[in-house]
């Protein structure tokens, strides 16, 4: 009788210990998929929209579009809407509209777009 009575506390001290050690370990895993995927910093691309109000050229309607150094004619319609919804398609995300008009010399308006790396 005298054993139950000491082996009941220790078998439930054995068993808080272990499920203590178990719910730790899964916590110092969380927490280190965490700092690990903090680490990693997400790389952007960038894309520029010149002049999104499109321009005849032949008979179409265009925008100029660039790329990470290199620009492109892209084919759209009037408004230049649908040059803009299939860069949306593309993953582009717009993230800003500048330009650096002047009262003498007004330049174009670029639209600024970005997307995870690929």
């Amino acid at each position: 009788m005298r054993n139950r009575i000491v082996s009941y506390p220790i078998a439930l001290v054995v068993m808080v210990a272990v499920a203590g050690m178990i719910f730790l370990s899964r916590l110092n895993t969380q927490a280190t998929a965490q700092s690990q995927e903090t680490k990693r910093a997400t790389q952007w691309e960038y894309c520029f929209v010149t002049n999104p109000y499109a321009y005849e050229r032949a008979n179409n309607w265009v925008v100029s579009v660039s790329y990470g150094g290199s620009s492109q004619i892209a084919e759209t319609d009037v408004t230049g809407v649908s040059a803009l919804n299939k860069l949306g398609a593309e993953g582009w995300e717009l993230v800003g509209v500048g330009n650096t008009s002047d009262k003498e010399r007004p330049t174009p308006t670029s639209y600024i777009f970005k997307r995870p790396k690929r």
